[in-house]
């Protein structure tokens, strides 16, 4: 009879212990601890052959995430599909940033919406709402017709928002956030923003150039969406039109002050600095770095 021990030592030389770790786990309905705590424990037929299903798919490179079908991000556990990126580490910056500038709106009178568009999975907005739950999301119930703050998760994939939507509702945060189908701020130039004191846009859109989606990792190209990977323009044609549309919603809405908060590669600081001063040559840009000092994410300011 097999145990955990002998699937380890098996596969040690064909995949990362990690990986390995997850998807014996995720096979035998335990926690990771579980399989570094108890190499003895005898595995069942069927649980040997999940356990075989998933390492030989992992073998062809399927992101464990798919496999799973499962992603933490934030300290949340999020459902991924194929119809969706897989949460990065390295967004996580993102959504830091956002939650600072929300909360420099404590106590104040404010009307606000915030935005994420290109939403996918849900992980940054979502992330988003639940971290405000201990600050003042309580004082901007979804029941409440008067309420200040409104959350928005748009994406331009039916399939995209029945994910975000699914991990809302396991976040218990369905009552919160309304998911809706646009094609960047389309839905938001056809229905305009009025009486909006401060908005707030997050973004991670395609934005890798074709030659370094060509010399991404196998895994990434084979499996996750190329809509939502890569882009014209150096990579920056999604965003080029993003701020576009932004400069046309502060034109004809009445909204005080606009913060975007977006994911880049660190190569486009300069030439996306280019693209933001065009639209907004009074706009204040601030760069923000990932933990590995890479540039990741652009703040702009527009009053």
């Amino acid at each position: 009879m097999e145990n955990i021990s002998d699937i380890k030592k098996k596969y040690r030389d064909k995949l990362d212990s990690l990986d390995l770790e997850v998807l014996i786990a995720h096979a035998i309905g335990k926690s990771r601890e579980v399989v570094l705590t108890h190499p003895e424990y005898i595995l069942t037929p069927n649980q040997k052959l999940r356990i075989n299903n998933y390492i030989e798919r992992r073998i062809k490179n399927e992101p464990v995430a798919y496999i799973t079908k499962h992603k933490e991000f934030f300290g949340l556990d999020f459902t991924v599909t194929p119809n969706t990126l897989i949460p990065r580490p390295e967004t996580e910056l993102l959504v830091e940033k956002t939650l600072e500038e929300i909360l420099t709106f404590h106590n104040q009178s404010s009307i606000i919406n915030i935005i994420d568009v290109g939403t996918g999975s849900g992980n940054i907005i979502i992330s988003i709402v639940d971290n405000l739950a201990s600050n003042f999301r309580k004082n901007y119930r979804c029941k409440d017709k008067n309420k200040k703050i409104k959350f928005y998760g748009i994406d331009i994939s039916k399939d995209a928002l029945q994910v975000a939507k699914q991990n809302a509702k396991k976040n218990n945060l369905q009552s919160e956030i309304k998911f809706i189908e646009s094609n960047l701020l389309e839905y938001f130039l056809k229905n305009k923003i009025y009486k909006v004191h401060h908005l707030i846009l997050t973004a991670n859109l395609p934005y890798l150039s074709k030659d370094i989606y060509e010399s991404s990792m196998v895994d990434v190209k084979k499996y996750e969406p190329k809509s939502a990977l890569i882009s014209n323009q150096n990579g920056l044609s999604h965003y080029a039109k993003l701020i576009s549309e932004i400069k046309k919603l502060k034109k004809y809405s009445k909204i005080n002050s606009i913060s975007c908060f977006i994911e880049i590669s660190p190569e486009q600081k300069n030439e996306i600095k280019k693209i933001i001063l065009n639209y907004f040559p009074k706009g204040k840009l601030n760069f923000k770095k990932d933990l590995s000092g890479k540039c990741r994410v652009v703040i702009i300011k527009i009053n």
